[in-house]
């Protein structure tokens, strides 16, 4: 859809081409932060734009996220409480639903004797709780014991059998308690069990807030990945194994599918990887201006500076 490589800034189409191009996709998936909102808040006219879409234009909408802090049923009453009117849960991807997806369908994970452990935080725990799934680690500090050396630690953690016996998966997400003991329990597992599977929510190098910077996911499993000598598959954007459950259910085709983001090196990428259509909205990171500057970053194929500036075609 794009003419000769350039963006389309939608608000310079007349009406009638906007009305053509909404008939071009059966299936809307939206990014949620700095999309459609920014912390517990809507971004102004994004639930009125989605919910048009989905209620006036017949599309199916879907909320993607990156979000591991949160479970699929956490952020569809987040979506609800902020006036999207998606369905159901099942109409939220975020990474801790994916984890479990794609655990249930490996020939290796039996979830009656496997567990899953966890770097990262309390709703991964919960996500697979919820879904029949044991898993241990998630949301709590280990720290090396005060006195302790590391021998003292992998002596007394790792030798016992019960450190790897029947660890189907590692799972590493975003970890507050990140430390020494939790990278060298998640490479014995890994290094132990060959056929237990190495999972990571998302590879965001770095939160950028105002006044700070913090270390996103992919700083953490960077660190695993070097010790157990082994990559870890995403289970979030740009990675397009997260669409498999709709693609092979048949309620997505990519072709007929729009993808709405902030962030060119997520959301514009995973509609490369995946053969969508895409949309960049400027209330992230990246206004237009800001990014054609950088010819390294994925361009999208359309551009309004706020989602809520469709709701004029709809």
């Amino acid at each position: 859809m794009m003419e000769g490589g350039t963006t389309i800034k939608l608000l310079d189409l007349p009406g009638q081409q906007v009305s053509e191009w909404l008939r071009s996709f059966d299936t809307v998936l939206s990014d949620g932060d700095g999309t459609i909102w920014q912390d517990d808040t809507e971004i102004e006219g994004a639930a009125a734009v989605l919910n048009a879409l989905q209620n006036h234009h017949g599309k199916r909408v879907y909320l993607i996220t990156n979000n591991g802090l949160k479970t699929r049923s956490e952020l569809f009453e987040r979506a609800q409480r902020l006036g999207f009117q998606v369905p159901n849960d099942q109409h939220i991807i975020s990474p801790t639903a994916t984890i479990v997806d794609h655990l249930k369908q490996l020939p290796d994970f039996d979830s009656s004797k496997h567990k899953v452990y966890v770097v990262g935080n309390a709703a991964i725990g919960r996500e697979l709780r919820e879904n029949g799934i044991d898993s241990y680690g998630a949301g709590v500090e280990e720290p090396l014991a005060k006195g302790d050396k590391w021998q003292d630690f992998a002596m007394r953690e790792l030798t016992k059998p019960e450190a790897a016996d029947n660890v189907g998966a590692v799972v590493v997400g975003w970890d507050e308690h990140f430390s020494y003991c939790k990278m060298a329990r998640a490479c014995h597992i890994l290094c132990r069990n060959e056929n237990s599977a190495f999972l990571v929510t998302n590879r965001d190098a770095v939160h950028k807030y105002p006044t700070v910077c913090i270390p996103g996911t992919a700083a953490f499993v960077a660190g695993i990945e070097a010790c157990a000598g082994r990559e870890a598959l995403e289970m979030g954007k740009p990675n397009p194994v997260v669409l498999e459950p709709l693609i092979q259910s048949g309620a997505l085709r990519p072709q007929r599918t729009l993808m709405i983001g902030d962030c060119p090196k997520m959301d514009i990428a995973f509609a490369r990887n995946c053969g969508m259509q895409s949309l960049l909205v400027g209330t992230g990171s990246f206004p237009l201006d800001i990014l054609q500057q950088n010819g390294h970053l994925p361009q999208p194929d359309f551009y309004l500076p706020k989602l809520g500036d469709l709701l004029q075609f709809l």
